[in-house]
């Protein structure tokens, strides 16, 4: 039986990666007021979408696949595992449920694992390479799930905006806590609360200082792990990807492996140029 892996878009992944991995995305669309709409896929230029985000006073807004989109998928597959956003953050974990329920309404025998990620960005990605991994050694089914439902569980997702322009217009933090933050040269580190709630887990004055406090959380939260995976997410910024590649790898002992990612639409959406998401 061979078992499919399917996310939705907010999993950052370049297309080689998407032909290594054997996955299939499921296209967020995005929505810039006054511009127009974009589909989340290879051709949408992210710079392009952070200057006309730019340009619009008002909020950029996504819209999650369809629950028919997931179940197309779904129908065509003997087994699979899809990731989605997190529950907390976007419909599309909802609408793969019910996609799920589609599909199996006609083929009751398939087996289908809708994964809430918790997460989002580089989190998907990281789930979606232990499942390759799992796949790949033949385990079953039903045990690949109990890994992949721990995983969630212990996986910690950090991120470092630059810009909070996006935050603002979205009503995730006040204008005045936004102006403020654009003057006082803020970067708050965000992580999440477990359940696939963002928090503020610190603000740190200027960018480098806040690299430097996102290396300490990453040795903080692997203090007593070995051989961990590190997916390192990234907004138009790759010389700061790879400067804090190397940070991490120099000052995180449990960190083996560092995979650096572009983001794309619905991640560039929310991170803005200069972002970066760690999911480990």
């Amino acid at each position: 039986m061979s078992i499919e892996i399917f996310a939705d878009s907010c999993c950052d992944c370049t297309p080689a990666m998407r032909n290594i991995l054997g996955l299939t995305t499921i296209p967020l669309v995005l929505r810039v007021p006054g511009t127009g709409e974009y589909i989340d896929n290879d051709a949408l230029d992210t710079q392009r979408l952070v200057e006309e985000m730019k340009l619009c006073k008002e909020a950029t807004g996504t819209a999650c696949p369809s629950p028919e989109a997931y179940a197309a998928l779904m129908r065509e597959a003997d087994a699979c595992f899809v990731v989605t956003l997190s529950s907390k953050l976007s419909g599309s974990y909802g609408a793969a449920m019910t996609g799920r329920e589609l599909a199996l309404e006609e083929y009751p025998d398939k087996k289908i694992c809708v994964v809430d990620s918790e997460s989002a960005s580089a989190g998907e990605l990281r789930l979606v390479i232990a499942l390759r991994e799992w796949i790949d050694e033949g385990l079953v089914f039903e045990e690949i799930e109990a890994r992949v439902t721990e995983l969630v569980a212990r996986m910690k997702t950090l991120f470092v905006l630059e810009d909070l322009g996006n935050l603002v217009k979205n009503g995730r933090i006040s204008k005045a806590a936004g102006l403020l933050g654009g003057m006082l040269g803020l970067r708050p580190i965000m992580g999440e609360n477990g359940h696939g709630e963002i928090i503020c887990l610190e603000k740190v004055r200027g960018t480098a200082k806040s690299m430097t406090r996102l290396v300490e959380y990453v040795q903080d939260f692997t203090k007593g792990c070995k051989n961990l995976t590190l997916v390192l997410s990234y907004c138009n910024c790759m010389e700061r990807a790879q400067e804090l590649k190397k940070m991490i790898a120099d000052k995180c002992a449990a960190i083996a492996e560092i995979i650096l990612v572009p983001t794309r639409g619905v991640s560039t959406v929310y991170a803005n140029n200069g972002g970066v998401v760690l999911a480990f």
